[in-house]
């Protein structure tokens, strides 16, 4: 049995996760459903513990054990998952075992963490979106005081990941499969135009005009119409929504919108249709380029041309979406979750995160990661990883809040029908924030 020092802050963890764990109430709510209260509550029940536990300090052992993790990886992904998890079983010193179970679909995991919680059965720990959590915040483990006193440098994490973790007023979780939206492009027909990959918007409609005049096809497109609108505000400097309403009544929302209505009016931005994917559309060489996620970089099919990759073209600033889900741990025994934060911390770490990104084409969570010989060769093989570490500093999340996934899921299909009407700027403008005010 190894001992294990701990300062007070980190007993005050432990005792708040447990507190909260017994007086959360269970809920079978969708995560858009939470209030606001519930994070003043679960952050007040965890301070008044914090308060109790800091007037003495303890050391504590950590016992052989057993934390189960819940994921939804599949294919390359989970096996990869599985080697760092064994390595992690047969080198800690605590007699930890992590066993991982594969909940199906990422919906699947949702589904089954919903009705865990309303059971009071939730897993040690599980890979979750944030707009997932919002029902069951009292149940999550606070982790700051595990951060600041028992973590490698959390500074190292990359900022944006640091801020999406902790966005609900304290840090819930540590982040995991990260990926950001990149421009794919033809570079072979890119090189045929004499046109480089775009840095600005400007950029953006010029080369447009040159593709559509020489080969009759769109410029670009976008695998998320929501997300589209939302970097094009932020590259413009301004903001899309938050729990008040929206954000871009401005005129540099009114820009944006401008930007977006006039790629689609002169043909130089089209849907992906029938065609399901853009993915296929630039495969098939039906498109010039498109903004989508670098973790789809191997569903492209460049047969017979060069599939080039480049950060997100910007304008009053360069901003990029990013994307995936993060690792929270739920109120155990004090054991438990000392032995969770020994794997967080492991999953986490430069060496782990460097051979996860490496194997899977996901991102490092640690710049220092970015610096490690391994991941510099694989950048030097990899242009999608190159172009990603090169926006890494530009990173945004999307804020989590009670309306957040209805707004989401209503912008969408009202994007694609402003698109088909062949709306100007104004009518852009109005039916996006109309959609969105009709959902708080």
């Amino acid at each position: 049995m190894k001992m294990k020092k701990l300062g007070a802050s980190i007993l005050a963890t432990i005792m708040a996760a447990s507190m909260l764990a017994g007086c959360g109430q269970s809920s079978t709510q969708t995560s858009e459903t939470a209030s606001d209260a519930q994070v003043s509550e679960a952050t007040e029940v965890a301070s008044d513990a914090a308060t109790a536990a800091d007037e003495a300090a303890a050391t504590k052992s950590i016992e052989p054990t057993e934390i189960t993790f819940w994921h939804y990886m599949t294919g390359n992904l989970e096996e990869t998952l599985t080697a760092l998890t064994d390595e992690f079983n047969s080198t800690n010193e605590y007699g930890i075992t992590v066993t991982l179970v594969n909940q199906g679909y990422a919906s699947d995991l949702q589904t089954k963490l919903q009705a865990s919680a309303a059971a009071d059965a939730l897993p040690d720990l599980t890979q979750a979106y944030n707009n997932w959590l919002t029902p069951y915040l009292d149940k999550i483990v606070h982790l700051d005081d595990f951060v600041a006193n028992d973590f490698d440098n959390w500074d190292d994490i990359v900022e944006a990941y640091r801020g999406e973790c902790s966005e609900f007023g304290f840090v819930h979780a540590v982040p995991f499969n990260k990926s950001t939206y990149v421009l794919f492009y033809n570079k072979t027909l890119f090189d045929e135009l004499g046109i480089e990959a775009p840095k600005t918007w400007a950029d953006v409609e010029a080369d447009a005009k040159i593709v559509n005049d020489a080969k009759g096809i769109a410029f670009i497109g976008y695998d998320d119409s929501t997300g589209a609108i939302e970097a094009t505000l932020k590259q413009n400097g301004e903001n899309f929504v938050d729990e008040t309403g929206a954000l871009f009544d401005t005129d540099g929302g009114r820009e944006a919108f401008e930007y977006l209505s006039n790629l689609y009016s002169n043909g130089y931005a089209r849907l992906v249709g029938e065609d399901g994917y853009f993915s296929n559309v630039i495969s098939n060489q039906n498109i010039a380029s498109y903004v989508g996620s670098s973790a789809g970089v191997s569903y492209i099919t460049a047969d017979g041309w060069e599939l080039g990759v480049a950060p997100l073209p910007g304008n009053k600033v360069n901003a990029a979406n990013m994307a995936g889900t993060n690792i929270v741990m739920f109120s155990q025994d004090t054991n438990k979750q000392l032995a969770a934060w020994e794997y967080l911390k492991f999953l986490t770490s430069t060496e782990s995160t460097s051979k996860w990104a490496v194997s899977t084409g996901y991102l490092p969570v640690r710049q220092s990661a970015y610096e490690t010989a391994e991941y510099k060769a694989y950048m030097a093989e990899n242009i999608c990883a190159a172009a990603c570490y090169e926006q890494s500093k530009d990173f945004f999340y999307s804020p989590t809040f009670n309306a957040s996934n209805d707004i989401r899921n209503s912008v969408a299909p009202a994007f694609e029908q402003l698109v088909l009407d062949k709306a100007d700027a104004q009518t852009w403008f109005d039916t996006i924030l109309s959609t969105i005010n009709a959902q708080y």
